[in-house]
C-alpha cells in the first residue's frame, strides 16, 4: 500500500483525489496535503471523508514527516521541478502534474540527480499515454509495419478556449504566470505523443502568435516545422481560437499510412511493397501501389481513466517494479520542443534539439 502525499491542492489534485476516493487509483492511500491554504485543505478533508489525512502548509515538513512514499505535485508550472528534486533528495518518489516544467535546465538538473538516485522513480502525469488509440499506433509503428517515417502531421486546433476562460485565473494568459501559452498548456499532452510515437526530433522552427482575438500575453496560434533524426519532416498546427476545429493526425512511412481522426477513428493503410522498392523497380512514371486498408474504432474519450490509468501505472513501478510510461527524461523531450519553438518565433530562426537552455531562459524572462 503506497502513502501518497498531494502537493497543491487546486482542481487538478481534486480530480485526483476523486479517483482516489472512488478506488479507480488503487493500492494506495492520501496520508497526508500540503498546500499554503489550509482551510481548503480541510474543506477537501471534509468533502471526501478523508479522516486520516495530515495537512501541512509547509511542503518540506510533508516531506520530512515520513507519513508518505511519493508527492503528486500538482503546483503552478514553475514550481514542478524544484518541488520534485526536494523529493528526491528526501527518498520521495514525486509524480509531477503537466507539464514537467517551464525551464528546460531545471529539468535537466531532475533527471541528472534521478541518474544518481536509482533507487528513487519518479513519472509524469501525461495521462494521453494510457490512450488505447495511441498505444496502437506506436506498436504499429514500434513492431516496422509502418516502415521507415518520411512526414508526420498534426493539425490540432479544437482546443477551443473563450476570453472568459483566460480571465478565469490571473496566472492565465501570460508568460510569468503560465511559462507561456498554447503549447505549455492547451497542446501539451499532443506534443507529448508526438515525441512519445515518433524518432528524435532535431530541429525546430516556430511560429508562435501571440493574442490573436484574445486579450492574452502569450500564444494560442502556431505552427512547428520539425526535422526528425531519420530524416523525416513534421508540421504541428495547432489553435485555441477556432470553432468547431480539427484534431487530425497523419503519419506516413515507407510502408504505409496511418490517419487518426479526433482521437478515435483509426485507419491504417498497409502497402503491398515498401515505396522504396517500388520506386526503384517500377516503370510506371507516376504509378500507384496496391494497400490493403484496416478501419479500427477506439473510445478514449473519457479523460479520468487514463488519469487514474497513469497514476496506477506508477503505483505498479513502485510495488512491482513496472516500465514508468512518462518519466521526466521523456517529459524533457517535450518540454525542449516547447522551448524550441518560443526560442525559433522569438529570434526567428531554426533550433537545434536539445536546445540551449540557457539562452531559452534569458529570452523567456525578458516577457515577464
Amino acid at each position: 500500500m503506497v502513502r501518497i502525499g498531494i502537493a497543491g491542492i487546486g482542481a487538478i489534485a481534486e480530480e485526483y483525489i476523486k479517483l482516489i476516493v472512488e478506488n479507480k487509483i488503487t493500492n494506495c492511500k492520501v496520508t497526508a496535503f500540503s498546500s499554503r491554504n489550509e482551510i481548503h485543505m480541510k474543506d477537501i478533508c471534509e468533502k471526501y471523508s478523508l479522516k486520516n489525512v495530515t495537512l501541512f502548509t509547509d511542503y518540506e515538513k510533508m516531506l520530512d514527516s515520513g507519513l508518505i512514499d511519493m508527492v503528486m505535485i500538482c503546483t503552478p508550472h514553475f514550481l514542478h521541478p524544484n518541488m520534485a528534486i526536494k523529493a528526491v533528495e528526501k527518498n520521495i518518489h514525486p509524480l509531477i502534474e503537466k507539464p514537467i516544467g517551464v525551464y528546460s535546465d531545471e529539468v535537466e538538473k531532475l533527471v541528472k540527480l534521478l541518474d544518481e538516485k536509482e533507487n528513487i522513480k519518479s513519472g509524469v502525469l501525461y495521462c494521453r499515454r494510457t490512450s488505447k488509440a495511441f498505444n496502437k499506433i506506436k506498436e504499429l509503428i514500434e513492431n516496422g509495419e509502418v516502415g521507415e517515417i518520411k512526414r508526420v502531421c498534426w493539425i490540432i486546433t479544437n482546443l477551443y478556449r473563450t476570453q472568459a476562460y483566460h480571465d478565469s485565473g490571473s496566472w492565465r494568459g501570460s508568460y510569468k504566470g503560465e511559462g507561456g501559452g498554447l503549447l505549455m498548456t492547451q497542446a501539451s499532452h499532443q506534443l507529448d505523443l508526438l515525441v512519445w510515437i515518433s524518432p528524435n526530433i532535431v530541429k525546430v522552427t516556430g511560429f508562435c502568435y501571440c493574442g490573436k482575438e484574445r486579450d492574452i500575453q502569450v500564444e494560442n496560434d502556431v505552427t512547428i516545422q520539425l526535422e526528425f533524426e531519420n530524416g523525416a519532416t513534421g508540421q504541428f498546427i495547432a489553435s485555441s481560437r477556432e470553432f468547431p476545429g480539427t484534431n487530425r493526425l497523419e503519419i506516413i512511412g515507407s510502408k504505409g499510412q496511418i490517419i487518426l481522426n479526433d482521437d478515435s477513428e483509426l485507419i491504417f493503410r498497409k502497402l503491398e511493397i515498401d515505396e522504396r522498392e517500388y520506386s526503384k523497380t517500377t516503370k510506371e512514371l507516376f504509378g500507384k501501389i496496391s494497400y490493403v486498408e484496416t478501419k479500427l474504432y477506439f473510445d478514449d474519450s473519457d479523460n479520468r481513466i487514463q488519469q487514474a490509468g497513469i497514476v496506477n501505472n506508477f503505483i505498479e513501478a513502485l510495488e512491482n517494479n513496472k516500465k514508468i510510461l512518462c518519466t521526466p527524461k521523456d517529459a524533457l523531450k517535450s518540454l525542449y520542443i516547447i522551448n524550441g519553438a518560443y526560442l525559433s518565433s522569438w529570434e526567428k530562426k531554426e533550433i537545434e534539439i536539445p536546445l540551449n537552455s540557457q539562452e531559452f531562459r534569458k529570452r523567456l524572462e525578458e516577457h515577464f
